[in-house]
């Protein structure tokens, strides 16, 4: 690796093509972006090359976060059948879980407490899990299949509140009457 990084640096300045095609490559991270995109034949081709399931982009994100994140739930699965870490955390501290809890992804919720990806890991940090974070934004069917996958509902974030108050803050009404039948208190 040295001595490709060595090459690059006497070839770069004189604007020699063959090393910006190298360090292209070494970039580029295309089992990440294929999940990121939901690019399904270019990530089966990564896994069947034996790529890492749990290949990070550029940003240090896994590719499982960037499917989760947006919205692809076949990618998911399939990353998850390569042996991908469903509680993955990206350089923010969320999981896959909590994008997709958040943007009301519900397949990819589904896909992944499926994968048996943890539903009470927190957003180190704010200590919020999916379930607060689905709470909190309404999102009455993914705040259903986390409580039946065990997420905690009497947890409480680093202020002290559950997904009930959440919910209660945010004028979450269905899912404050879901979580009370629960066993949520306030």
């Amino acid at each position: 690796m040295k001595l490709l990084l060595a090459l690059m640096l006497l070839l770069v300045p004189h604007g020699d093509a063959r090393a910006q095609l190298t360090i292209d490559i070494l970039h580029r991270r295309p089992l990440a972006e294929a999940a990121r995109d939901g690019n399904l034949d270019l990530l089966r081709q990564q896994i069947a090359a034996n790529v890492s399931p749990n290949q990070l982009d550029l940003d240090f994100r896994p590719a499982i976060v960037n499917a989760a994140a947006n919205g692809h739930h076949e990618a998911v699965k399939l990353l998850l059948d390569a042996r991908a870490n469903p509680d993955a955390r990206d350089r923010s501290n969320r999981t896959a879980l909590i994008w997709a809890a958040e943007r009301g992804h519900v397949a990819v919720v589904t896909t992944l407490l499926a994968g048996k990806a943890n539903p009470n890991l927190d957003e180190r940090g704010t200590g919020n899990t999916p379930l607060m974070i689905a709470a909190r934004d309404g999102h009455l069917r993914i705040v259903e299949a986390l409580v039946h996958a065990g997420a905690e509902v009497g947890r409480t974030d680093v202020t002290g509140r559950t997904a009930l108050d959440l919910a209660l803050a945010n004028n979450r009404r269905p899912v404050a009457e879901l979580l009370r039948r629960q066993g949520a208190k306030r």
